[in-house]
């Protein structure tokens, strides 16, 4: 004889056992398990439609914790919807009955337990080991600006100092198998107390130069960033003002704040034509928003006050061991050897022939203020530009068969050129890094970093170095022109 685990029907969120009895006579028994059936149709619909919302924000392209647990409430909510729908009178349905209920009374016990923890601010980071920045691990160069400076902008909090190996960490910590940089020695950078890489007690510059990223120079050692061997070469006293993450606005602001020294006489934007654009829109975006809502970005370290997202964190780390990839998409096939390398994934380098007009009209009017900026502060203006691996590497390169398909149709336009011209007409001596930068490239020389990290390397910072040690120089003779050349 088979025993029937429920013999008495559960009814109610807490499975509570109900007598049959006199209900039936009146119908309101049959009524309660309607209603129940009903329960567990809703409750499996709701996980179904939870599960594809889900979906739909994660994408299809990403294979995390988080895609198959909306796979799995997908298609676990519609197989309990289809069973709360079909299943006749039974145990089997009973034992739905009980779950659903009980399952009900869980999701609301925990929505009790989150809402006491956001309340009364538990930090899980702290429990589970992790820290409230995502990026506290990585060299402080890939570490985004926190410290807010005018409207929507930041700067680093300086001083600040950081000892190790920027590119192999980084590669390491993105699960890389790419042998670049095994032979990569250790560095130290300096921040000065306004958050920019510049010898400690500089109080005066002749010039100085304004830029993401590529200014910073982040991966490498002082006496390799453009800016000292500008300043080595020219004599010319340079401060270097590069912040990672930041677009021609954000350059402007630094100008003003702190650009202009006693001695100060040129100013250079160095514009990378990787990001700059779209950096620069977002920025707009931004600054348009704070003035019209009083909004600003937010870059403080956030608390994981979410028992929720604290447990997803920790079953992401238990069950999704990261794979190790490598980054190498190309090789770059000028010279004698072929020399393995990642050519810059998307988004691509912007031209006036891909660009929308909003784009450009944000870009042209970010380089027209920081030109009204060097009026006003009575400097002389240029701009630097620098291009992308992907415009100087253009057709002196081989490519994986996997390598991302946009990467590979890419084609450069006519971006230098129009800068040119635009820059001429705001009275800006126009610096163009291309001729030199390729130059090295049909040598089979890299110019920028190999694997994973796509700025300028020892050699490329060199030559734009002497660039604009020639710019700085052809400054003082009086015989700076609207184009520098190479």
């Amino acid at each position: 004889m088979t025993l029937d685990p429920f013999p008495v029907p559960l009814d109610g969120l807490g499975g509570v056992p109900m007598l049959e009895g006199n209900m039936d006579q009146t119908g309101s028994h049959n009524t309660g398990r309607g209603a129940q059936r009903g329960l567990a149709l809703g409750a499996g619909l709701g996980v179904t439609l939870a599960g594809a919302a889900g979906w739909i924000m994660v994408g299809t392209g990403e294979r995390s914790l988080l895609f198959w647990l909306c796979v799995a409430a997908l298609l676990g909510g519609l197989l309990w919807a289809a069973l709360a729908a079909f299943l006749p009178e039974g145990r089997l349905l009973r034992a739905q009955r009980w779950v659903t209920g009980n399952g009900l009374v869980f999701v609301l016990m925990l929505g009790v337990v989150e809402g006491g923890c956001r309340l009364a601010g538990v930090n899980f980071n702290n429990l589970t080991g992790q820290t409230d920045d995502p990026r506290a691990h990585y060299p402080l160069c890939l570490r985004m600006p926190d410290r807010p400076v005018g409207e929507i902008f930041f700067t680093r909090a300086g001083p600040l100092t950081w000892t190790g190996r920027p590119l192999a960490t980084f590669l390491k910590i993105n699960h890389g198998t790419d042998a670049a940089y095994e032979e990569e020695a250790e560095i130290t950078t300096r921040y000065d107390a306004d958050g920019f890489r510049n010898p400690e007690g500089l109080k005066d510059w002749q010039a100085v130069v304004v830029g993401d990223s590529f200014t910073e120079c982040g991966a490498l050692p002082e006496e390799q960033m453009f800016t000292t061997v500008a300043a080595q070469r020219s004599g010319v006293v340079v401060r270097n003002l590069g912040v990672c993450n930041t677009g021609t606005l954000a350059h402007g602001e630094y100008l003003r704040r702190f650009g202009k020294g006693p001695s100060t006489r040129q100013a250079v934007l160095a514009f990378y034509d990787g990001n700059d654009i779209l950096d620069t829109a977002e920025e707009q975006a931004d600054l348009e928003r704070h003035r019209r809502t009083g909004w600003r970005p937010l870059r403080e370290p956030q608390p994981q006050i979410s028992l929720v997202k604290a447990g997803y964190q920790v079953a992401r780390h238990l069950l999704m061991r990261p794979q190790a990839v490598s980054y190498q998409n190309a090789w770059l096939t000028a010279g004698e050897k072929e020399t393995p390398l990642m050519m810059r994934a998307p988004p691509m380098p912007l031209d006036p022939e891909t660009a929308t007009r909003e784009q450009m009209a944000v870009m042209e009017g970010a380089i027209r203020q920081f030109a009204e900026a060097c009026r006003e502060l009575k400097l002389e203006p240029a701009l630097l530009y620098i291009p992308a691996n992907n415009r100087t590497y253009h057709g002196l390169v081989r490519y994986r068969p996997e390598a991302d398909a946009t990467t590979r149709a890419w084609v450069p336009g006519t971006l230098p050129q129009h800068l040119r011209e635009f820059c001429a007409g705001q009275g800006m001596a126009f610096i163009d890094a291309c001729p030199v930068l390729r130059g090295a490239a049909e040598k089979g020389t890299p110019v920028y970093n190999l694997i994973l990290d796509t700025h300028l390397n020892a050699e490329g910072a060199r030559l734009i170095g002497e660039l604009l040690a020639k710019h700085f120089e052809n400054a003082k003779t009086g015989r700076l022109e609207m184009t520098t050349r190479p």
